[in-house]
């Protein structure tokens, strides 16, 4: 006599899940992408960071007898807009990287980074000194813009005020930051108003200050 045979039921690689821990719209965007993503939620973990370059990493929670899971993305940590020749481009990161976002992700306020021919090297001496050119009263008046000039010149920064800084490399920063405060509160005592300030021979002592309008 024959014997009958239960069929088991094969077993299934896909898998759904949820997104959660970001808000929205990003959530919804996010969460399209997983479930148009076939395979395992180890694989639609992967299609969001393929995604979404603004995610860094993805965790994957599953609580005892669930048997959905939910991703929560990581984002990478940003310090600015990234402009190129004044458009937004996407955000400057805290590992000098640029990397698009969808709107919605990061809100900034502050100060912009014009990231045009500057090097990897060049962005991450940027974000290295970028906490004490932010700091409050770190300058004269507070830093609206940063755009890479070239590698000779390095950077130049832009003022709420009008004051532009021929900036240089990011070297000597804090003793740049001081004497440049100096400098600007002495000519302003002598004459109010905006000036264009050079820094790229400190290290010969030199700050450079003529009001705006004039050559240095």
């Amino acid at each position: 006599m024959s014997r009958m045979r239960r069929a088991l039921p094969i077993a299934s690689s896909e898998e759904s899940a949820l997104v959660g821990g970001v808000s929205e719209p990003f959530r919804s965007r996010a969460q399209a992408v997983v479930d148009a993503a076939p395979g395992s939620v180890g694989e639609k973990a992967s299609a969001l960071r393929t995604k979404f370059p603004c995610v860094a990493d993805v965790s994957i929670r599953r609580p005892w007898g669930e048997t959905r899971a939910t991703l929560v993305p990581v984002l990478r940590r940003a310090v600015a807009v990234a402009l190129s020749r004044g458009k937004p481009v996407g955000y400057l990161g805290t590992d000098g990287a640029v990397f698009d976002a969808p709107a919605g992700v990061f809100s900034f306020s502050g100060p912009a980074v014009d990231v045009v021919g500057a090097s990897a090297d060049d962005l991450k001496a940027l974000v290295r000194e970028w906490p004490a050119l932010c700091l409050p009263d770190s300058l004269p008046s507070p830093l609206a813009l940063l755009s890479y000039r070239s590698p000779e010149d390095g950077w130049q920064a832009r003022l709420r005020d009008g004051t532009t800084i021929l900036w240089g490399r990011f070297d000597w920063t804090k003793e740049k930051l001081a004497r440049l405060s100096e400098a600007l509160n002495d000519a302003h005592a002598k004459a109010p108003g905006a000036y264009a300030a050079d820094l790229r021979f400190f290290e010969d002592g030199k700050v450079l200050l003529k009001p705006i309008g004039l050559s240095l």
